[in-house]
């Protein structure tokens, strides 16, 4: 397959993303929760994906028990910041705001339009990657991309929900866009440095 392909379809699947995101902020919609398990979503689809690789796509795998030891220990990593994920933003910390727990919690069960579109050009992305590379596959980083964004944007999530804890008035009023933006970038800047 001709990498201009890949580099398109990943290009697209991250403009949907953000453009879909970007109209969710408008909306009011979007949570530091939200962001989050988005991250994880996409995250996950891409390792579920290598995990069909390592099955269907044998033949083309250079290093069978390194490629599959590598999906093994992703999907760990995946679980682990699930749970912490879901209790710590879903739950613990919009626990005095039941709107937001609503909300996260309606993200979580795929209750929201929005996030369930940005999910959806995340698996055609994988789809079309998956049945049209034809290059031989490689055991990805335990740490990959998707695990660095996930593992930084948990320690920025803690520290703009300490930020707006401590009840600042400015921050009060762009509160949800000042803690959201920073993590939309992040995803941007690793998803166009790896593209190049």
């Amino acid at each position: 397959m001709n990498l201009s392909n890949n580099k398109i379809i990943n290009y697209a699947s991250l403009f949907s993303m953000t453009l879909i995101t970007i109209f969710s902020i408008i909306n009011q919609e979007t949570t530091v929760f939200y962001l989050l398990f988005l991250f994880w979503c996409d995250e996950f689809i891409r390792t579920l994906f290598d995990g069909f690789g390592y099955f269907f796509r044998k033949d083309t795998i250079k290093n069978l028990s390194n490629y599959l030891s590598n999906v093994k220990s992703r999907f760990f990593f995946l679980f682990v910041y699930l749970v912490f994920i879901v209790f710590v933003f879903g739950l613990i910390i919009d626990w005095k705001n039941g709107d937001l727990v609503i909300d996260n919690l309606s993200v979580l069960f795929f209750k929201n339009s929005l996030f369930n579109y940005t999910v959806l050009t995340f698996l055609v992305r994988e789809i079309f990657l998956f049945f049209n590379n034809k290059n031989p596959l490689e055991a990805k980083s335990i740490v990959s991309k998707g695990i660095i964004i996930l593992h930084i944007s948990l320690v920025l999530g803690i520290f703009f929900w300490f930020i707006s804890s401590q009840k600042l008035d400015f921050f009060k009023e762009y509160a949800t866009l000042i803690s959201i933006v920073p993590f939309l970038i992040l995803k941007l800047y690793f998803e166009v440095k790896t593209q190049n």
